[in-house]
Order: C-alpha cells, then structure tokens, then sequence
C-alpha cells in the first residue's frame, strides 16, 4: 500500500493462495477473490484499447448492477490511481472525489483495497475489494490480493481458443470502439454489455468529422452470433466511410441500406445517426427504425425520447427516401442513445403491465441532465437492467453539452 513505509517483501508464490481453477469463468474467479478476502465486493477492471481507460470486466458481492459501472481514466479517482502508479492502494474515505463509481458509493462500502493486475506485456487492469464496515487490513490482505491479481494476469495473458469466455470478450473488444475521443464542448460516455452467454450485433461509434463536426452512431444487427457480430463490423466501418462524404444523416443511412441490401442480402438492422458541430447547440438525427435517443434538460426530472422520424429499418427497402430532424441541445441538455436490450424483456404474459414501458419508464426518471455523462450511463444501466440476466446486448451512448463556465 502506499505509505512511506518501505515496499512490502516478495511474495512466495508458491505459498499463494490458489483462486484459479482451468475452466472456470472470469466471473467465478472474481466470486473466488471476494471469497478469499472475506470482503463484501471484489472487482476487475481491464484496460481498454487506447490503454487510457479502465472499464469493468467482472464483479461480485454488487449484483449486477455493477455492469455500468463508470469508466475510468488512468490516473483518476481510486482505480485510476492504482493503474497509474502500478502499485497497490487503501482508501478508507470513499466519495465522490476518491471512488468514481457511483455505484460502489450506493453501496456503502467504506474501505477499497486495489492492486494492478499485471501481464506479460505490462499492465493489464486493476483488481480491488471492497468492505462496508472498516476492518484492518494487514500486509498479508495485501499480499494475498497481489496473489490473486497476479494469477488473473496470467490468466488473461494466456488467453487460449478453449476459453470461450476470454475469446469472446477479446472480439467483443476488438469490434467496438475504445474509449470516446475527448471533444472540447462536449461530455461523451459509452457502455456496451453482451448478452449473457453470447455474441451479438449491437454497437455504437463517436467520431471526429472534418470541419469540427461530431457523428454519433448507434445500431443493432439482427440476430446473435459471430455471422452478426461480423455484420455489424462491417457496418459500422461502411457507416464512417460514407459519414467522411456525405454531410446528411439521412443520405448517409440511405447508402448503408443500399449496401447491406446488394451485399448481405438477408441481413436487417436498426441505426440511428447524428451530426452535430460547434457549438453543438443542436443535432441532426436520422433514424433506421431504432428506437429515438432520450433527450435530459435542465430542470426536468424524467428525460424524453426525441421527435425523430422512426424511419424503416436497413435491409428491406433501400429506394425509400429517408427523413432527418434537428434536436435543440441547450447548456446543460444530454442525449442518450441505446439500444432496445436496455428496456426490453421477455414478455410475462401473467403481468398486466408491459415490462418494456416499466424498464423505459425507469430509465427515463433515472437519466437526469445534472449528471455528468458518465455518471447518467451508469445510473441509466442500473434502473434498466436491475438485477436481470442480460437476456439481449446492450450498447448506450451518451452526450452532454455542459453548462457554460460562470464568468
């Protein structure tokens, strides 16, 4: 732990406690690390892509809620921390200013015990343990947790074609963008969870333009699989490619439709599409038949879904013209993008209420504008799925237009 003490003695590992078992899921190991630390939540978080970001991988003792939990960028708050100095950290003043995540705030935890998880190539993520009443931790706490980290990095580092369950997050990785591009005037977050236990065609996409416009993507390939995780590799670069020529959203559907129809015959989808630019006071958005993002201002406390032209879907008329609307986004306004996996549920024909407009009803009170976009995708994903299974993929997007600084 950082302290001015000097560095804790080498670890024996051979004396380790061994968590690790071959065939078992990334999220059992998690439940074994909460179980060796007698704590009441253990946590992974893994880098992204750009290597600037943590993002969570797996978690016990949160329930699933913890699936939307805030991203964190090195070097920020009580994760970041960890992965930015390599080393491990206690806190035992958990706020707003030294834990990001809201949700480990909710929960009630006091006292986060996080070491970095470390690969054959370097950093890998950060793995920590949570206890809502304090206890004192030792330095064996620390140097059993830096066991377990370290048996997870090897884990990860040797990731072989028989572990479905790392294959399958590694082309998950692979196939969506990293973290969001930092835009000056815009707060953007992103959340993107597989369906429980399988591959699917959802995605989302933030992307620079020329002449300092923004585009913002959100889609869902029919059906789940590798056939619709490669399909919605596919659209989502023809998508950018045709966003670099043409400045209409519509225009830009109306051409990935008459692609996707000629090539992949058979092949449907829903997109929405935006564009907006400095001083992103308002944003053109054309949907494919998916559902309207949900606009947040300020002052209201239940957000709305966007009067956008619905639009048909992408594979079954591409000679149908296509229309666009432009949303107003005051200071202080956000749009969230998602896909219907959020709200949607199997249908409980002994319930006389539709869970579909509980589930959206919930998210809509739950996405306010007075919260950072992090922090509403977070809280978005939380009254969305609850507790349940994810029985669909889900993918949000969310984009802020902060107030303007008091002068």
């Amino acid at each position: 732990m950082q302290s001015g003490s000097s560095p804790p003695p080498r670890l024996v590992l051979e004396e380790a406690p061994t968590i690790l078992v071959d065939g078992k899921s990334v999220q059992e190991l998690i439940e074994g690390v909460r179980v060796l630390m007698a704590s009441d939540t253990s946590t992974l978080l893994l880098l992204d892509r750009s290597g600037t970001v943590l993002e969570p991988a797996a978690s016990a003792g949160l329930g699933r809620r913890w699936r939307g939990a805030t991203h964190v960028p090195v070097g920020s708050g009580f994760a970041g921390r960890v992965a930015a100095t390599v080393e491990p950290i206690l806190i035992e003043d958990v706020n707003e200013q030294t834990v990001l995540n809201p949700v480990l705030r909710d929960f009630g935890l006091r006292q986060l015990l996080g070491v970095p998880v470390l690969g054959s190539r370097g950093l890998l993520g950060v793995l920590h343990a949570g206890w809502r009443t304090p206890r004192p931790l030792t330095l064996e706490d620390t140097e059993r947790l830096k066991a377990a980290a370290h048996d997870l990095g090897q884990r990860l580092s040797a990731r072989t074609r028989d572990d479905a369950h790392l294959a399958a997050l590694a082309l998950q990785r692979s196939l969506l963008p990293g973290a969001p591009p930092s835009i000056d005037g815009l707060d953007v977050a992103v959340r993107y969870l597989p369906a429980d236990g399988d591959l699917g065609g959802d995605w989302y996409d933030v992307f620079k333009l020329p002449g300092g416009k923004v585009g913002i993507v959100m889609g869902d390939v029919e059906g789940h699989g590798l056939a619709s995780a490669v399909a919605m590799g596919r659209l989502r670069s023809a998508l950018r490619a045709y966003a670099l020529d043409y400045d209409d959203p519509a225009e830009v559907l109306q051409r990935l439709d008459r692609k996707l129809t000629h090539f992949e015959p058979g092949i449907t989808a829903t997109v929405v599409y935006a564009v907006t630019q400095p001083p992103f006071d308002s944003v053109t958005i054309a949907s494919a038949g998916h559902p309207a993002p949900l606009v947040a201002r300020p002052g209201e406390r239940c957000a709305i879904a966007a009067d956008v032209p619905a639009g048909v879907l992408l594979g079954v008329d591409p000679e149908r013209p296509r229309d666009q609307a432009a949303v107003s986004l005051p200071p202080g306004a956000a749009l969230a993008f998602y896909t219907d996996g959020l709200v949607e549920r199997r249908r409980d024909h002994y319930r006389r209420t539709d869970p579909y407009l509980e589930r959206l009803r919930l998210v809509r009170r739950a996405f306010l504008a007075e919260d950072n976009a992090e922090t509403a995708c977070t809280r978005m994903i939380s009254e969305g799925l609850g507790d349940d299974s994810v029985e669909d993929d889900v993918a949000l997007a969310v984009v802020r237009r902060p107030l303007a600084p008091q002068t």
